[in-house]
């Protein structure tokens, strides 16, 4: 059974303007913008390369004091809010 991962879409920019972090959908026709605060920055360095969530976990659990239900709870929602919004994609 292989593990689904996730990566980042490729026509997808970040950007940084006056110290923020900014998403921008590069779909001709289509003009959005997403913030990432420094949680949302976090896992988009990490969807560089194709992750599974327990290899998100594990990043998560060395680099931040969290306790583990709370970061995959965190990973969950963050995940799904990338999908929905197409800003990464998943494969088996």
């Amino acid at each position: 059974m292989n593990e689904i991962t996730y990566i980042r879409s490729e026509n997808i920019a970040l950007r940084t303007m006056a110290g923020e972090h900014y998403l921008i959908v590069l779909d001709v026709g289509e003009s959005k913008m997403f913030n990432l605060n420094g949680m949302g920055l976090w896992f988009w360095e990490k969807l560089e390369s194709s992750q599974t969530k327990a290899q998100l976990l594990s990043a998560m659990l060395d680099e931040y004091d969290v306790g583990q239900d709370a970061a995959t709870a965190e990973i969950d929602r963050f995940i799904a809010y990338l999908l929905e919004r197409n800003l990464i994609t998943n494969s088996e």
